[in-house]
């Protein structure tokens, strides 16, 4: 059995889809490809999957995909504070010396 989910690449990132179909990929093969301003995926699933359990991962990729790419921009958001608080925790350990 295939199925095929577009996202909207202005909407989703490609490193959110791809890192959606890893957590994912015990349940289905993914092909992920670019076609113009979207990201598409072909998923293959195991034949004894059925057309129920198919529409259910179709379902859980799409929220997966949005569970993603909130993490890749909040990682992003965030990136400068954790920089100044991992640069704070190691001035404390004597790594860097003090000129």
């Amino acid at each position: 059995m295939k199925a095929e989910i577009t996202f909207d690449a202005a909407v989703f990132s490609l490193d959110a889809v791809k890192a959606a179909c890893y957590r994912l990929l015990d349940r289905f093969s993914p092909e992920i490809e670019l076609d113009g301003g979207k990201v598409v995926c072909h998923l293959s699933f195991d034949e004894s999957v059925s057309p129920a359990a198919a529409e259910l991962l179709t379902s859980n990729l799409r929220k997966e995909v949005l569970d993603q790419d909130l993490r890749l921009r909040l990682k992003v958001e965030t990136e400068p504070v954790r920089n100044l608080i991992l640069a704070h925790a190691f001035s404390k350990t004597g790594l860097i010396a003090d000129e």
